[in-house]
């Protein structure tokens, strides 16, 4: 997936890879060094106004979680008629569903809340793999090569399949989830949409009955959303370079492929969401403005954010009327789109060097013109 870094001078911020001890989930993040939070740094809760990318290992942390209660299973067969041990074990499982609850929550909402994204992900492809899945299935032996596991093959044998003659495995959505409502959701709503599937999994009491019934209706589920993860994502973002080995405080991880990839799509990303968000605003703008006339009000220039709003929401309209002029096939039309798309950057840049809006807000002008250039030129 192609991502173009669209970086300020004065955007000074550094990839950061952050654990929350609330939720043990870790994930990548642009920080200023005045906040004091470093890379590979733990922190007690990961602040709510940081845009989150999902990577290498986010994912891959939970599988331990998944993990320790599957091993326990395993310990327990050794004791059948021991129940203190049991008990004892039981108290193992629960401990780790309580991480899981909680990595799983996080993940669900800041996803559907569009505050984390995968990163080089497609999530439309990603969305169609999934409806893929659990419409056809996949080989489980690949599912269990691709992901160093033996989960698929295990729940086969358990329900008296050979090896060799395992029938596909197709992800089923838990019965609370309407099929025809999953097919309509936008594609982040559909992967947030999973996470809540798997949670949900893992909050019912049926599914720990034994190691068989948490793998096929827990475990299964989060392995298969890894995979399609991994099959829907540019491999730049594994974190298999060897450049990108060693993730520390210690090790200045800025010019590794990995962080360059990072740096590159949350910038993007951000960018996007800007963009997405003035092209939302002209209706709103319009209502404001009738209601100050109507008041009668005394003109005052706003603050920088009220002003990003109020100047370059309309900027950005005339940047896309002047766009669809400047791909004109007639010279002279195409000409006055050009100097309209020009003179809109020298207006935005204005803005900036006045500090009548951030110099960090989106520049509507950008990525404007009719082939693709940063802004036209007359």
């Amino acid at each position: 997936m192609a991502v173009t870094e669209t970086l300020h001078p004065q955007d000074n911020r550094r990839v950061a890879l952050i654990k929350s001890l609330a939720t043990n989930n870790r994930f990548y993040a642009l920080v200023r060094p005045e906040t004091g939070i470093r890379n590979a740094d733990t922190v007690e809760h990961i602040p709510d106004d940081l845009l989150l990318g999902i990577a290498y290992p986010c994912l891959e942390d939970g599988l331990n979680d998944f993990a320790v209660i599957r091993t326990t299973y395993e310990t327990m067969d050794f004791f059948p008629e021991d129940d203190e041990m049991r008990k004892e074990l039981m108290g193992i499982v629960e401990d780790a569903r309580g991480k899981l609850v909680r990595r799983l929550t996080e993940l669900r909402d800041r996803v559907r809340a569009r505050s984390a994204h995968f990163l080089g992900t497609d999530l439309e492809e990603f969305k169609a793999y999934a409806l893929d899945i659990m419409d056809r299935g996949y080989p489980r032996r690949n599912l269990d090569s691709m992901m160093k596991l033996n989960v698929f093959a295990s729940v086969a044998e358990a329900e008296g399949h050979k090896n060799g003659s395992e029938p596909y495995y197709r992800y089923e959505f838990r019965p609370e989830f309407d099929p025809a409502e999953l097919l309509q959701l936008p594609s982040h709503e559909f992967v947030a949409a999973m996470f809540a599937d798997v949670l949900n999994g893992v909050l019912d009491d049926a599914n720990y009955k034994n190691r068989y019934t948490f793998d096929r209706n827990v475990f299964q589920k989060f392995i298969a959303l890894m995979f399609i993860n991994y099959a829907t994502t540019d491999p730049v973002f594994y974190g298999t370079n060897k450049a990108d080995y060693g993730v520390s405080e210690e090790k200045d991880m800025e010019d590794t492929p990995l962080y360059r990839a990072v740096a590159r799509e949350l910038r993007a990303i951000e960018a996007r969401l800007q963009r997405e968000k003035l092209l939302a605003q002209p209706a709103a703008l319009a209502e404001r403005e009738a209601a100050r006339r109507g008041e009668a009000e005394v003109l005052e220039l706003p603050g920088t954010l009220v002003n990003e709003d109020a100047l370059l929401g309309p900027i950005a309209s005339l940047c896309a009327t002047a766009k669809r002029l400047a791909a004109n096939k007639d010279p002279d039309t195409a000409k006055f789109g050009r100097v309209i798309l020009t003179d809109a950057a020298r207006v935005v840049q204005e803005l900036k060097r006045l500090g009548l809006v951030s110099p960090f807000a989106y520049d509507p002008t950008a990525d404007n013109g009719p082939s693709g250039d940063t802004h036209c030129q007359s």
